[in-house]
């Protein structure tokens, strides 16, 4: 069988051979279902094949994902996939299990249709029966093919060529890019009413045009970039849910965030604005989509990131726009951009300050605060003074800022303490010998004796672990969090090359 090279079928992310239902949406299947029905006749299958898998593509949070659908006997060279429930419709294929490969691509579109193929001659005998979508992409193939192999037979002759002929050659491959390009054109207006048709389109990239000239009379050289950026989703309709159903959508959004999106909070939400208001258009798209750039942005371990959370629960869930999530699971979401928000980088820290006083105290009682230090950068630590991580960690600390300050940084410690043992936080700083840092806690007692906190600095700092890194700037504002002591090198370092 000659390899299939159809231009819509791209790379398979991940094969799992098990039964699944779609991730996302709302069931749209009607009760009173009828299912479906798809009948192959596959001439000169191996002697030795017994079984064929209807597998279907979709979006997850990983990428486009193949899973098993259905599974049919092969009895004399023909196979029929049947369920009482129908297919949700996009792309399937029908995947080989003995060679690990893909026989046909399917747009599923209604639910019973027929195929047929000869393996030995798949591009002149494949048709189909009662299937729209799958004809015109078998038409549109068989003219596809035929260019390449023209095209490739000109690309060939090339490196053997020089001036005129090399030109002529060279004219003939843009004549037929030129023709490829019109045709597709011309078979998307055609049949626009199909998905294959909104799926050719969707696979087609943007046409820049000219550039403009900028003051100086050059072209602007930023102008291809944001009029690719502004028209990046034109030939996506987002009003068809099946768009997810193929390995398209997630590779268009990928490509939209990690190459056409800077990699800041604040692009990144703005980029995830407008594809989710373009999204709105449809339920099922709209849900994948605030899903997917909440889940991956809080899951980030790029620093910075958990601000796209705290914007996508702030703008999306509390403002009940996301009725697929329930009260439980809204409460907890909305807990943790409430501990998030404050420590984003960029923002002030959080004093240490309640009602108007000062809480955290050094080991002589005398309250100290950030905003007391005068320093160009503030090392925040957040430690446990019985945490043998702590032990470890709070001397390759202590001596990478002295280092620091040898090489001339300004630079002040504030070393919080997040036990109530003050014997052990004394003989920790002793032990540790960071005497020369400020060192506060904020440790009191109730009237029985039980260690009370004097605020929620804890959720403030998002403090749930130790040791815990916060690098500010002189005006206290954060420069970096949770980060290591390498790190804090590392990013001084960039910090004064750029002063």
């Amino acid at each position: 069988m000659k390899k299939i090279t159809l231009l819509f079928v791209l790379s398979l992310s991940i094969i799992t051979l098990s039964y699944s239902q779609s991730k996302f949406g709302k069931n749209e299947i009607n009760k009173e279902s009828i299912g479906y029905s798809i009948n192959g006749h596959i001439k000169n299958l191996a002697s030795n094949q017994d079984t064929l898998i209807l597998a279907s593509y979709r979006a997850t949070f990983k990428g486009t994902q193949s899973f098993a659908v259905d599974t049919a006997l092969v009895l004399n060279d023909k196979i029929l996939f049947k369920k009482n429930t129908p297919l949700d419709e996009g792309m399937y294929f029908i995947f080989d299990p003995q060679t690990g490969g893909m026989l046909l691509p399917l747009f599923v579109t209604n639910q019973n249709f027929s195929f047929y193929f000869d393996i030995k001659n798949f591009d002149n005998t494949l048709r189909f029966e009662n299937s729209l979508d799958n004809t015109i992409a078998s038409e549109y193939q068989t003219f596809l093919q035929a260019k390449l192999e023209i095209r490739k037979m000109l690309s060939n002759k090339l490196d053997s060529l020089v001036n005129d002929d090399r030109e002529i050659i060279e004219s003939k491959i843009s004549s037929i890019n030129s023709s490829v390009k019109n045709y597709t054109n011309n078979f998307i207006d055609k049949n626009s009413k199909t998905f294959f048709s909104k799926f050719l389109k969707a696979n087609q990239q943007i046409e820049i045009p000219e550039s403009p000239l900028d003051s100086n009379g050059n072209p602007d050289r930023n102008f291809p970039y944001n009029f690719s950026k502004k028209h990046f989703w034109d030939n996506i309709d987002f009003t068809d849910s099946r768009i997810l159903r193929t390995p398209i959508f997630f590779n268009k959004m990928d490509q939209y965030f990690d190459k056409m999106t800077a990699k800041h909070p604040d692009s990144i939400n703005q980029s995830a604005d407008i594809l989710i208001k373009l999204s709105k258009a449809n339920d099922e798209i709209f849900q994948y989509v605030v899903s997917y750039v909440t889940s991956t942005y809080e899951r980030s371990k790029i620093m910075g990131m958990d601000a796209v959370f705290v914007h996508m629960v702030e703008k999306y869930y509390i403002t009940n726009q996301c009725d697929w999530v329930d009260s439980t699971m809204l409460v907890k979401m909305q807990d943790r951009a409430q501990k998030i928000a404050p420590n984003l980088i960029g923002r002030k820290a959080t004093e240490f300050i309640a009602y108007g006083t000062a809480f955290m105290k050094d080991t002589l009682e005398i309250p100290h605060t950030l905003s007391e230090i005068k320093a160009d950068y503030t090392v925040l630590v957040f430690f446990g003074p019985s945490c043998g991580h702590c032990k470890k960690e709070i001397p390759k600390i202590k001596n990478d800022v002295d280092s620091l300050i040898s090489a001339g940084y300004n630079i002040e410690t504030f070393a919080v303490a997040t036990e109530f043992d003050k014997k052990e936080w004394k003989k920790f700083i002793n032990d540790q010998k960071i005497g020369d840092w400020i060192n506060v806690a904020d440790i009191n007692h109730d009237e029985d004796g039980n260690p009370v906190a004097s605020s929620d600095w804890r959720d403030k700092y998002d403090i749930y672990s130790t040791p815990v890194i916060y690098l500010l700037d002189k005006e206290k504002k954060i420069i970096a969090k949770r980060i290591s002591h390498t790190q804090l090198v590392e990013i001084l370092g960039r910090l004064q090359q750029d002063n």
